[in-house]
C-alpha cells in the first residue's frame, strides 16, 4: 500500500527545518522560542506543537536522521565484513570511517553545535548525541564475538564510550581550530583496545 503525504505537510516540515537550522546557527537553543521558529517557519503555535514539543526537540528531530544513517551504514559494513570473515584491520577502518562520518556531520553543522552543546539552558543535542551514541555503541558491543571481548556491563560500558566520544567533539569545537584529521584520531586512538 503506498502512503500519499499531503504536500502542506511536507510544505511545513521543510518550513520547520530550515527555520530552526537557521536560529540555531544563530544563537543556543535555549533562546529560541516557539514564537521565533513559527515566525520564521510562517506557520502557526498549533501547527508547531503538532510537529515538536520545544525548539530543543525540533533541532534534535531534523539532526537525528543524519545520524542514523551513519549507524545504519557502520551496521551494515560490518555485518557484511563480519559475514566475509573480516580481520581486526578492516574493521578498525570500519570503524575510522564511521567516527569520521560523524565528524564530518559535527563540521557540516558546526554552527549550530558550537552554540548548542555548551548551552547550559538547553541539553537536548548533547542528550541527543548521547543517547544516539550509547544506543550505537551498545549495538556494537554485542555484535563482538564474545571470545574476544572482556566480561563487562555492555550498558555502562556504551554509556562510557558515548559519553568521552561526545565529549570530545565538545572539547574538540570549544579549543583552537585543530584538524578533522586530528580528532577523528584522537578518538580512534582513546577507544577501549577490544572495540574492533
Amino acid at each position: 500500500m503506498r502512503v500519499v503525504v499531503d504536500a502542506r505537510i511536507l510544505h511545513t516540515t521543510a518550513a520547520l527545518r530550515d527555520a530552526i537550522m537557521r536560529l540555531a546557527a544563530d544563537r543556543p537553543v535555549s533562546e529560541i522560542t516557539v514564537a521565533d521558529v513559527t515566525r520564521a517557519a510562517g506557520i502557526n503555535r498549533a501547527t508547531f506543537y503538532s510537529h515538536a514539543v520545544s525548539p530543543g526537540s525540533l533541532l534534535a528531530d531534523v539532526l537525528t536522521p543524519e545520524l542514523d544513517r551513519i549507524r545504519e551504514d557502520d551496521a551494515d559494513a560490518r555485518r557484511t565484513a563480519t559475514a566475509r570473515g573480516a580481520g581486526p584491520d578492516e574493521l578498525a577502518a570500519i570503524t575510522r570511517r564511521s567516527i569520521n562520518a560523524v565528524v564530518e556531520h559535527v563540521v557540516a553543522h558546526r554552527e549550530i553545535y558550537c552554540r548548542a552543546l555548551p548551552d547550559p539552558n538547553d541539553a537536548s543535542l548533547h542528550r541527543l548525541l548521547v543517547e544516539h551514541f550509547t544506543v550505537s555503541s551498545a549495538q556494537h558491543i554485542r555484535s563482538l564475538d564474545a571470545a574476544h571481548r572482556p566480561e563487562l556491563l555492555d550498558d555502562v560500558a556504551a554509556g562510557f564510550v558515548a559519553q568521552g566520544f561526545v565529549g570530545a567533539i565538545e572539547a574538540w569545537l570549544a579549543g583552537p581550530r585543530r584538524s578533522r584529521k586530528a580528532l577523528v584520531d584522537t578518538i580512534v586512538l582513546s577507544f577501549p583496545t577490544w572495540w574492533s
